[in-house]
């Protein structure tokens, strides 16, 4: 009787150890070394309804039943910032991919954070020209591919077409409007108590007009803004704000557009469900207003897939990344429901796209050649300076040329910690 319950011990722990080698076989460990399900961990930035409608494309994909499925995981853009210098350093945790920001590229490469995508993706689909040409540069440093692009958001303008119509025929037709024509507009509106102008934002008003003048943010590798050209931007600015053309500061520029009382609103494309709810009128969207109708510029940011260093990432797995990305070119359709734009050129071929009003920055190659995205060092430190700067310039409560050498400076001071 001994015997024979020690041979029912011994033949449960053998059929355990069977069972718990075959376990790790097929679920625990894969072939390629990958722990756990073979699944593609995305970190984002992307929170709200924006967030749900990438969750709705993420959904299609795993769809497919492709190798290794996506999970995407969005929080703030300071706690994903933090987690991810956080995760690299100690080498565990780290995601698969994360989704960040075009300037953020050129940071985190420089500080070594950043894995390229060169050796795989060569051979895919996953190449420049299929891109638009500037999305794709942006996650190119020291000649080699750290970041691919994603969706591209732009500062463009929404325009009510039946005040067009009425204060500056015409002006529209050409789908670029000038400042020059602005001011027109300003004069003929202003007796009725409407504005030409909507100013919202100002570092994407400032950017967009600063590069149409010819302004850089950097020289000789070094960040500038106490420069001729910055101060020529902002006269502009407080002409159309001393004439009454340009709204105070305070105005809720997207109500007073809302109620037909802004001819033009730069604005970003991610306003597009806030316009599509507008019934009282026929709006627009086209470029940004232009300083030269010769030389559109149009600013933008694309945002990169990133690998962050990483002991736990296999090959691979890195393989079923590609594969992602790959799909997504022509399959973005949820994603840019919130007004932001393919950087695939694949997504022309896809009719219910170009008939969104954002698609105009993809459907023509002049089009495609305006849109300049910004990654210059301390670009970012500008941008945040500028932003809080602005309105008591544009005020007069301070001299624009003194102002501009004080954020040059605390740029530099930033720069140096």
């Amino acid at each position: 009787m001994k015997k024979y319950n020690l041979l029912i011990v011994l033949s449960i722990i053998a059929a355990l150890l069977l069972s718990a080698c075959g376990g790790k076989d097929e679920g625990n460990e894969n072939a390629s070394g990958d722990k756990g399900n073979k699944e593609i961990l995305l970190w984002s930035s992307t929170t709200g309804p924006d967030a749900d409608l990438i969750q709705k494309n993420i959904d299609q994909y795993n769809a497919t039943n492709p190798d290794y499925k996506v999970k995407i995981v969005a929080m703030k853009g300071d706690v994903l910032g933090n987690k991810l210098a956080t995760v690299t350093r100690s080498g565990k945790g780290v995601p698969d991919i994360a989704l960040i920001a075009s300037e953020a590229v050129s940071t985190y490469h420089s500080q070594g954070m950043l894995e390229p995508w060169d050796k795989y993706i060569e051979g895919t689909e996953v190449k420049g020209e299929n891109y638009i040409e500037e999305a794709w540069k942006v996650g190119t440093v020291e000649g080699s591919q750290y970041g691919l692009p994603a969706t591209m958001g732009s500062w463009v303008m929404y325009y009510n077409k039946d005040l067009v119509d009425k204060y500056v025929p015409g002006a529209a037709d050409d789908n670029i409007i000038t400042y020059e024509e602005i001011e027109k507009a300003g004069a003929a509106a202003k007796p009725d108590g409407v504005y030409a102008y909507g100013f919202t934002w100002p570092m994407q008003n400032f950017n967009n007009l600063y590069l149409q003048m010819g302004g850089k943010f950097s020289e000789d590798g070094k960040p500038t803004i106490d420069n001729e050209t910055a101060v020529k931007t902002f006269e502009q600015f407080k002409k159309l704000h001393d004439a009454g053309y340009m709204n105070k500061k305070g105005e809720d520029m997207n109500k007073l557009f809302n109620n037909g009382k802004v001819i033009f609103l730069p604005e970003g494309t991610w306003m597009l469900s806030q316009m599509s709810k507008i019934t009282d009128f026929e709006w627009a969207e086209t470029f940004t207003p232009q300083w030269d109708a010769a030389n559109v510029i149009q600013g933008s940011g694309a945002d990169q897939f990133a690998m962050f260093k990483s002991k736990e990432r296999s090959e691979d797995k890195i393989k079923g990344i590609v594969a992602f990305v790959e799909w997504l070119q022509g399959n973005t359709l949820e994603w840019v429901k919130s007004g932001s734009n393919p950087t695939s050129l694949g997504m022309l071929e896809n009719e219910e796209y170009t008939k969104m009003p954002q698609s105009f920055l993809l459907k023509t190659p002049e089009a495609r050649q305006a849109v300049t995205i910004i990654t210059d060092p301390g670009s970012s430190y500008i941008f945040g300076e500028v932003d809080t700067a602005a309105w008591d310039i544009i005020q007069g409560k301070v001299d624009t040329k003194e102002q501009l050498k004080k954020i040059q400076q605390t740029v530099n001071d930033k720069m140096n910690q």
